[in-house]
């Protein structure tokens, strides 16, 4: 089994750990359901810890996988007496599924501008690929894809803060690198496809150059970036909040204030200086600098990001707190609410993704 060098030891286990299961239940190949049983195997992880806060542990979701597969097999048992399918490899293969989980894990580790692939960017993955098989487990066992989602952004800033993590508070780095990477790896692809045309001798059309590439990518992945940080960026201030606290005791509730208001207008600015560089230096993608209106636009979709989720960050704390008094009525009304914020979340990507094409990718040189 190929491991590559950008996974963590920690994922390196969960792998290893899900090849292992596969043989135990003598499956064909490696599925995502086996990636999220090896995340479950190895403990020391988040993604372990995000799973097991939605009542999701290894004892339930190997037997749900079991289920599945029995089903699976007799819905296709038919087929098998006309076609055996029998593995002749030593070694079992992921399924086209699980790779493109781990692929996608790649991107998701630029967009928390990491240097290692962890466990948790595979199950943020196997997540947002809906794979039907993940998806059909977690769903059977209660777990909302939503809440898991957020419970992994706190963990990661708590991680982080204890660590004294020196990728936190870099938003315009984090930007800049993720987006140079990610075009980086774009533009191999395109020259191995242009290699494979002139080897088969088969035309392709064409294909996009470096700035059209680069724009492409922008175009997708940008919303995705921003998306990601703003959440990390207030969940990881959220845990400094606590560590301070911790150290002097009660805060006055207008100093916190003010010091959460201070930290999105840094966002804004870090933001706004990341853009700055990306279209005036190397990347030149649009023939003129944004103006202060599409600025102020940008800016204040962030804002309402960073606000909505300083909300859910207040109804969390009040909502455990119910949880732990075991409020019933007051849980569930707070359960509304929460859900209502997903949605508030959810278009506001969208507003985001929008504001962004209107500012900046109408006004393109390569287009």
């Amino acid at each position: 089994m190929q491991i590559f060098s950008r996974y963590s030891n920690s994922l390196n286990a969960s792998i290893e750990a899900a090849y292992k299961d596969a043989l135990n239940q003598k499956a064909k190949e490696v599925s995502t359901g086996h990636l999220l049983l090896g995340l479950l195997g190895n403990h020391d992880n988040i993604a372990h810890q995000a799973l097991v806060s939605m009542n999701v542990n290894y004892k339930n979701v190997n037997k749900e996988l079991e289920r599945l597969n029995v089903q699976t097999k007799e819905s296709s048992s038919f087929l098998e007496t006309e076609l055996p399918l029998v593995n002749t490899s030593n070694e079992l293969a992921l399924s086209s599924q699980a790779r493109q989980a781990l692929c996608l894990a790649h991107e998701v580790r630029i967009f928390f501008g990491k240097s290692e692939i962890e466990p948790e960017h595979v199950l943020l993955a196997l997540v947002d690929l809906s794979d039907d098989l993940v998806l059909k487990i977690l769903e059977e066992l209660g777990a909302n894809l939503t809440f898991l989602k957020r419970k992994i952004l706190a963990l990661t800033a708590q991680k982080d803060c204890l660590a004294l993590s020196d990728t936190a508070s870099q938003i315009k780095h984090i930007i800049i690198n993720g987006l140079k990477e990610l075009a980086k790896d774009k533009l191999e692809n395109v020259k191995n496809i242009s290699e494979l045309s002139k080897t088969s001798g088969i035309a392709i059309g064409k294909l996009p150059n470096y700035s059209e590439l680069v724009l492409m990518i922008a175009t997708v992945y940008l919303p995705d970036i921003l998306v990601i940080q703003v959440a990390y960026q207030r969940y990881l201030l959220d845990q400094l909040l606590e560590l301070l606290k911790a150290r002097i005791g009660v805060i006055d509730q207008e100093m916190v204030a003010g010091i959460v208001s201070t930290a999105a207008q840094n966002v804004r600015q870090e933001v706004r200086a990341a853009i700055e560089y990306l279209w005036s230096h190397e990347f030149r993608l649009i023939n003129q600098i944004p103006s202060e209106a599409e600025y102020d636009l940008i800016g204040s979709v962030l804002e309402d990001l960073w606000w909505t989720h300083s909300e859910e960050i207040a109804l969390n704390e009040v909502f455990d707190e119910a949880l732990d008094d075991y409020r019933r009525k007051h849980v569930l009304n707070l359960q509304k609410r929460r859900l209502e914020i997903s949605q508030r979340l959810a278009k506001l990507k969208t507003r985001l993704e929008d504001t962004l094409k209107q500012c900046f990718f109408k006004k393109s040189i390569s287009a």
